[in-house]
């Protein structure tokens, strides 16, 4: 079997108004993009007629991520057997690493590549994923409601009374906008759901060290589960200070490429939950090496899906069923309730996401479980 064919589909969808919890230092200039949901999706062909689909995580300026794929990757895919997939992934990521291209859109269009050839050689084997990666330890896998967004303390408890009540019994709630707003948010929630509902919080890197560690022994008091990105991912150190200063678990990093960046956060205990973004770090393939080196160091995982398309939730799927469970942090699977993404709902011919409860069910359908829509993908995909 050989490769005929690598083709990109640059999507959109647009809604208007901002998708993200990021409250950064320079708030203002980062309101003008994300006011929608992006993604390159990859379709790679084969001379047997068989077609895997994958997703490369774009959050903004996805035509980068599809320039990669095209110039770069499609003629060195060409012609290979698409069954050969960790070769192919080393001898991309290789090809341009000399030049300093070892993360970045560079990684994030190999992540989507290599979804798709694990997509093609499900599909060839007639099993599931999981099942190429050893089999699954579960069936289903626990999702949490991501991410109430930044409101009055009031107007908070109200949304996550109703996400409590339509079942969910973990809720993410976005914080960063100073230690007394964050306090009266989380404070309310707690006075008016006691332990109903087990919160997670992330800072998406809106603090320093200093007042990242203050708001952690807040939250510390108030038995929240994790805090994610509390500080800015090229600071190592800061991490590792915060990490040290605090009980609570740090939860990083969505922002990580590959296995290297992600040794060095662990040999430095600079993170307590890894949460890798599988269209992101490198695909299955390097997903399976961050796995193991959070074995190592003795790191439970959860997963980064956030705005992603139906690419990277399936992909998330499958590796997550295939992982051992005292590897496993519960919740697993991060939900983004907030606004439905077209690019994740409407362009397969059936939905991948089925939930009992707060738990999303594994697809046993071959490979990555994706019947594309290649109709409804071009609505969002620009000429």
């Amino acid at each position: 079997m050989k490769i005929t064919d690598v083709i990109t589909y640059v999507a959109r969808a647009y809604v208007g108004k901002p998708v993200t919890g990021f409250r950064g230092p320079y708030e203002e200039v980062a309101s003008k993009i994300s006011h929608g949901f992006t993604a390159v999706y990859v379709k790679v062909v084969t001379d047997e007629g068989l077609i895997g689909w994958g997703e490369a995580i774009a959050r903004e300026a996805p035509e980068a991520t599809a320039s990669v794929i095209n110039a770069l990757f499609k003629p060195m895919l060409i012609g290979k057997d698409p069954l050969d997939n960790e070769v192919l992934w080393e001898q991309l990521f290789s090809a341009m690493r000399i030049r300093g291209h070892y993360a970045g859109y560079y990684v994030e269009a190999l992540s989507g590549i290599d979804l798709a050839l694990w997509d093609i050689k499900g599909k060839y084997l007639g099993k599931p994923v999981y099942k190429l990666l050893g089999g699954a330890f579960r069936d289903k896998v626990r999702a949490y409601a991501s991410s109430v967004l930044f409101m009055s303390p009031e107007d908070t408890v109200k949304e996550v009374e109703r996400l409590v009540q339509s079942g969910f019994k973990y809720v993410k709630v976005k914080i960063g906008r100073g230690y007394d707003v964050d306090k009266a948010v989380i404070k309310a929630i707690r006075d008016s759901l006691g332990n109903d509902v087990e919160i997670m919080v992330d800072a998406n890197t809106a603090y320093n060290v200093s007042t990242a560690i203050k708001v952690g022994r807040m939250l510390e008091k108030y038995d929240v589960l994790w805090f994610e990105e509390p500080v800015p991912p090229d600071n190592i150190e800061a991490y590792s200070r915060i990490a040290r200063a605090l009980d609570i678990p740090i939860a990083a990093a969505e922002t990580l490429f590959t296995k290297y960046q992600w040794l060095e956060f662990m040999i430095k205990e600079a993170v307590d939950i890894a949460m890798p973004d599988i269209a992101r770090a490198g695909g299955i393939t390097e997903a399976m090496r961050i796995a193991a080196l959070a074995d190592s160091f003795g790191i439970p995982m959860t997963f980064h899906v956030g705005l992603s398309g139906i690419g990277c939730r399936a992909a998330t799927l499958q590796f997550t069923a295939s992982l051992p469970n005292h590897i496993i942090f519960t919740p697993t699977y991060e939900h983004y309730y907030i606004e439905k993404n077209p690019l994740a709902y409407e362009i397969t011919k059936e939905p991948v996401e089925v939930f009992k409860g707060d738990y999303v069910e594994i697809s046993n359908k071959p490979g990555l479980g994706i019947e594309m829509n290649e109709e409804k993908l071009r609505k969002y995909t620009e000429a």
